[in-house]
């Protein structure tokens, strides 16, 4: 045998093995011994003996759920350390449904996913997350799976660099209308960083249509109408990091 994986699925390991029946018997004894634990059905993890824990982290097992399942969402800006918050679930990404299942207090959380175009694999860690762009594009576009709109708002102000032309191809790939307003919007609240070039939001305003549009709809009524968007947007939309109104 190889040296022990740190997290194994049948997949993985099979061709070390004349049939399944021998996988089987390995795999049952691994789990006898507590040398590995099972995560979920065909998701083992190797044990340290010397602390009875497992050594994969919660991305690494996020990413080995499916052959094609990744990071993202809140759980990527986590990942980025752009996060205010660290949550006890992780939103992951696949091509091919699983059931949500708890392990060690963290829920793992399917999210339906039609493609992995800009997902890194980043080999050295062993695990598949959202591009930073992607990341921010994703969490503005569906705010309810990035903690609310303080923690995008706490997470925008950390970002210090986007690579404009993967945020163009991001907002292609949507074909949202709607997301270029909301992205050109925010982005534009901390260009000082960003340093995201003039063309890069005159494409975005290019989008735009008649409709006018909130940002978001919730319990804050403080509101008011960003003509150059055309959007509905909190007033002193910065304030809302410390939950203002």
């Amino acid at each position: 045998m190889k040296p022990l994986l740190k997290l194994i699925t049948k997949e993985k390991v099979i061709n070390q093995f004349k049939d399944d029946k021998q996988y089987s018997n390995w795999i049952s004894n691994k789990l006898r011994s507590k040398s590995y634990v099972k995560i979920r059905n065909n998701l083992y993890a190797l044990v340290d003996p010397s602390t009875n824990d497992i050594y994969s982290t919660k991305f690494e097992i996020a990413s080995n759920i499916s052959e094609t399942s990744f990071i993202c969402f809140h759980s990527a800006l986590e990942y980025y350390g752009i996060a205010n918050q660290v949550f006890n679930d992780i939103t992951v990404g696949s091509l091919t449904k699983f059931n949500d299942f708890i392990f060690k207090d963290c829920e793992f959380i399917y999210k339906r996913s039609k493609s992995i175009a800009f997902v890194n694999n980043v080999v050295s860690e062993g695990i598949r997350v959202t591009s930073l762009e992607k990341t921010i594009v994703d969490c503005i576009d569906e705010i309810n799976f990035s903690g609310g709109i303080e923690e995008v708002l706490n997470a925008l102000e950390q970002v210090k660099y986007l690579k404009e032309e993967k945020l163009i191809e991001v907002l292609e790939d949507s074909n949202k209308m709607f997301l270029y307003q909301k992205v050109g919007y925010l982005l534009e609240i901390y260009n000082d960083q960003l340093n995201l070039s003039e063309d890069f939001f005159n494409n975005c305003k290019a989008h735009l249509t008649k409709k006018t549009n909130y940002l978001m709809k919730d319990e804050f009524k403080n509101v008011i109408l960003n003509k150059d968007w055309n959007l509905i947007v909190p007033e002193n939309i910065k304030s809302r990091i410390n939950g203002g109104y």
